[in-house]
């Protein structure tokens, strides 16, 4: 049974640890408020857009704490007398506005991609090992897909390589022909076969290449990334009734306009 002096004790450590915590705590949250009001104070006139004769949607940045986040007010107007809020929107997101007869549609939208499988090859490990290992700075040989539309093989430079969760190697080899940039792809153990998979164009949404090992067999994938756009809201108004709205001034505690 434990004595009430050692419950006493360890109540007491207990209470001190608690105070230590809070007393380490209180200057990062005193940092972390004092630069957020900081960067919050901000009313900066992003952009002006027409979407018809006389009739404008305004973009202002109303909110600015930095790695925290901002937030982008809309505001639909005819710039003499009416100008009201039709949405916000922040960095995760887009607006759109649309004018569908007498009404305002305003949309916040999110982009994402969806990876489609284009082609699919399957090696085993024996036909990994007829891809001899050679270095991967040549690129005489055929790839796995598609066509080598590398024309030049003097400019290149190591481009990234990392480690695959089967033990093996994904590398990258970009050529820099004329203003052109390419990437060659190779998968590899670095000593005894170098498969060169395909061409890779920087930024492109077309031939991302995958691996994965299943047993004995090596599958690799061609992958294309297709945009798509998501409509996480939408609003609608009456044209008649914003305009029935006040000018509203979106900067008028001294916030600049751009």
């Amino acid at each position: 049974m434990i004595s009430p002096h050692r419950q006493a004790v360890g109540g007491n450590y207990n209470d001190i640890l608690m105070t230590v915590k809070l007393i380490l705590l209180i200057p990062f949250l005193l940092c972390f408020s004092s630069c957020l009001t900081s960067d919050t104070k901000c009313c900066d006139h992003v952009r002006t857009d027409t979407i018809s004769k006389g009739l404008y949607v305004e973009r202002y940045r109303t909110f600015c704490a930095g790695v925290f986040g901002q937030l982008t007010e809309c505001y639909i107007t005819d710039s003499a007398s009416f100008r009201q809020n039709i949405g916000s929107y922040d960095e995760h997101d887009f607006f759109r506005v649309r004018l569908n007869g007498d009404k305002i549609e305003a949309y916040n939208l999110q982009s994402g991609s969806i990876s489609d499988t284009i082609e699919k090859r399957t090696l085993t490990k024996d036909d990994l090992l007829k891809y001899q290992y050679t270095g991967i700075s040549g690129i005489s040989t055929f790839p796995l897909f598609g066509k080598n539309t590398i024309t030049c093989e003097n400019d290149f430079y190591p481009a990234s390589s990392y480690k695959t969760d089967d033990g093996y190697y994904m590398a990258q080899v970009q050529y820099k022909c004329g203003n052109d940039y390419s990437n060659a792809i190779f998968y590899t153990d670095s000593s005894s076969f170098c498969v060169f998979i395909g061409v890779y164009v920087p930024g492109s949404l077309e031939n991302n290449y995958s691996v994965r090992q299943n047993n004995n067999n090596f599958d690799f994938y061609n992958i294309t990334d297709r945009r798509k756009i998501d409509t996480v809201g939408v609003q609608t108004y009456l044209l008649t009734d914003l305009k029935k709205g006040a000018l509203i001034n979106v900067c008028k505690n001294g916030g600049k306009q751009k």
